[in-house]
């Protein structure tokens, strides 16, 4: 019986070890290489009440800033109907935030900054690798289950906005409204998000569907025009178990290919997007939010 004992032992402590990591900010590595975390995406799904999270709420938008890695990477798209909510008020403003980063980059460089819904968790990671590689600085908000609505009729991406001063804007959304059927609403909330970014240099990623939409990604075409929208739609990706999100290499692939579209002459705004020729540490800005309840 004993030895039972001090087996279960020798295996409970190194797994506690694993999910200690896991749910810590801490990072451990030896100069460029890092060691990767666990996905506890399905260990929460099924013990939810051992990772509850913060109440704190962020009050340009009512959403809160959770660390980077309390949400899994396959959160799942929620469906447009229990999002997409005419009656969502517009908050107060009130006292800044409480704020927690990821890590300190230099501020001094070109910055970039790219929001929208939780397409960009693995997304985002690829594109610091580029960022790293051609001497930018980047800041990503990715707002968990929100759609054009939500950045349009709150003052959150005006709150980042101020707060980053980005010389360069990215935003992946519509993934979340791929089958709305009220387009003419979703014209006016792109209209505005498109006004709030004003004169800098933007290009919006369209969703990679999974499947055929009702009209978003035409929709977002026309509003932003020619060389400021990058079609993902027919894009051949692998997904993650929820048959939505592109896997972690999928995604990498997709942000090579916007890549390579960001450095030609079909952008409307060109970037420098040279390839990554290294792995390093990846190093920027990263707030994740909550959808208000």
């Amino acid at each position: 019986m004993r030895s039972y004992a001090k087996l279960l032992l020798l295996l409970l402590i190194p797994m506690a070890l694993v999910v200690g990591y896991a749910l810590s900010s801490l990072e451990i590595g030896s100069g460029d290489v890092m060691l990767e975390k666990a996905d506890l995406s399905g260990v929460k799904r099924l013990f939810p009440m051992l990772f509850a999270e913060s109440d704190e709420t962020l009050p340009p938008s009512s959403a809160s800033i959770v660390p980077i890695d309390t949400i899994a990477p396959t959160d799942t798209l929620a469906p447009a109907d229990t999002i997409l909510q005419d009656s969502l008020p517009i908050p107060p403003k009130e006292d800044s935030p409480k704020e927690i980063k990821v890590h300190k980059p230099d501020l001094k460089k070109y910055r970039i900054m790219i929001f929208g819904d939780s397409m960009l968790e693995w997304l985002a990671k690829r594109l610091c690798d580029y960022t790293l590689e051609n001497g930018y600085d980047l800041s990503s908000i990715i707002w968990y289950s929100s759609s054009t609505k939500l950045w349009a009729t709150t003052d959150t991406l005006q709150y980042f906005l101020d707060r980053i001063q980005p010389d360069y804007v990215m935003l992946c959304l519509g993934g979340n409204e791929l089958f709305v059927r009220d387009l003419s609403k979703r014209e006016k909330y792109i209209d505005t998000i498109v006004k709030r970014i004003g004169d800098r240099p933007f290009v919006w990623i369209g969703p990679p569907n999974w499947k055929k939409d009702t009209g978003i990604n035409d929709l977002i075409l026309q509003r932003v025009g020619d060389g400021r929208f990058f079609d993902s739609r027919e894009l051949e990706l692998d997904r993650a178990e929820d048959n939505m999100h592109p896997t972690r290499s999928a995604a990498a692939l997709w942000m090579d290919t916007i890549a390579v579209w960001l450095s030609s002459s079909k952008a409307r705004h060109p970037l420098k997007m040279d390839r990554p020729t290294q792995s390093r540490r990846r190093v920027y800005h990263q707030y994740m939010l909550r959808p208000p309840q």
